[in-house]
Parts: C-alpha cells; structure tokens; sequence
C-alpha cells in the first residue's frame, strides 16, 4: 500500500503534462515543488489509521489537498481553474492506475457477485476506528452491496483546512472505479462532500 507521499509523487508525474498544458512548463515545475511544500506542512495532520481500509481510502486526499493548495497560494490560481487542474491531474494518475491493473475489476467482480466475500467486506467496514470511516449497513433488497456512509475523515481533514471544496473530486472517483466492473452499477443520490447527511452506495446489477 503507498503513503500519502508516494501517491503526491505518482500523482504529479501522471498529471505533469495537464500541468503543462494549462500552465506552461515553467509554472507546472514551480507546482510541483510549492505542492510538495504543502504536503510537508500538512504532513503532521494527517490522521494514522490503524485500519488498511481507512488509510487506503484516505491515501488520495492530503496530496490533492496539497496541489489545490499550491495552485491557489502559491501560483495564485483562481478557485474553479484550481479545482479543475488538481482534478485533471488526479484523473490523469488514477486512469494510469486503473490501466496498469487489469485483474482490478475481476477481484471486484468477486467481491461483489459472491455473498460471502461480500459478507466479509462488509463486517471490515462495520468494524471501523475512532476518527475513521464510519459505516452504517442499509437495507435494499434489490442491491448487490448497500451501506450508508456516515463519517468522513477527508471531509473533516479538508473542512480543518479550509477547502471543502476538494472532496467532491475524490468521490467522484468511486464513478471511475465501478467501470471496471462488468454488469454492476453504483447508485447514490448524495454525499457528505457535497452536503448531503450521508454517502448512499446502492451497488445493483445492470439493466439489460
């Protein structure tokens, strides 16, 4: 499993050409230095899970939050075009990661299609931590996998920061991750990053 650090690295060599591109070469070095600053600062803040879970899913947050950060702070940056390059940026490194694993989505198949891998899932995700992912599991006949997802650290973690406006994009990368199942699709109305009371994962089988 990598650290917050190695994920910044990955993700700002993956992105590095969409930072070319929208700020020119010279900028896009200047990026990658200040978010690295950034992420040096934020360092001591980072919450230490004990669960693999927690920090698999935390992984992604503190680097984002350390590129948006350098674009606005340091580069000066304008909120939205800030928010849209650290999200093209993490796309850019997320699809690389999607690509390089392709028995991804069969693993996941697995886990969602056999009752007792999903049985088993979700008693991890009910044991849950102080300060961690808090799951609630939610009753709907008709899906393969559905639960509630209560407390978010990256939502505090980016509120304690003062840049809520990040998490979205990390939740949008749950839409790119059920792509690589076959026949499987995610429904949820809301999520805690965009105001809603909670996170609603409704896995079901697709219509044919």
């Amino acid at each position: 499993m990598s650290s917050p650090s190695e994920r910044l690295a990955q993700i700002l060599r993956e992105g590095r050409f969409v930072a070319i591109r929208e700020l020119g070469e010279e900028c896009a070095a200047e990026l990658h230095t200040h978010a690295k600053e950034r992420y040096l600062a934020l360092e001591a803040t980072i919450p230490q899970f004990r669960s693999s879970m927690d920090r698999k899913l935390f992984e992604l947050g503190p680097p984002v939050l350390a590129i948006y950060q350098a674009l606005l702070h340091d580069l000066g940056v304008d909120r939205e075009p800030a928010l849209r390059l650290a999200e093209d940026m993490l796309l850019a490194f997320y699809r690389k990661q999607l690509n390089r694993s392709p028995l991804l989505g069969a693993a996941m198949d697995i886990v969602f299609r056999l009752k007792p891998a999903r049985r088993l899932l979700m008693k991890r995700m009910l044991a849950g931590e102080p300060g961690g992912f808090r799951f609630d599991r939610a009753s709907d006949a008709g899906a393969l996998l559905a639960f509630d997802v209560r407390e978010c650290p990256f939502v505090t973690f980016a509120r304690r920061h003062g840049v809520p406006e990040v998490v979205p994009m990390i939740c949008r990368l749950d839409d790119l991750k059920v792509k690589e199942l076959h026949g499987i699709e995610l429904h949820r109305t809301g999520t805690l990053g965009t105001g809603a009371e909670f996170c609603d994962f409704r896995y079901v089988m697709a219509k044919k």
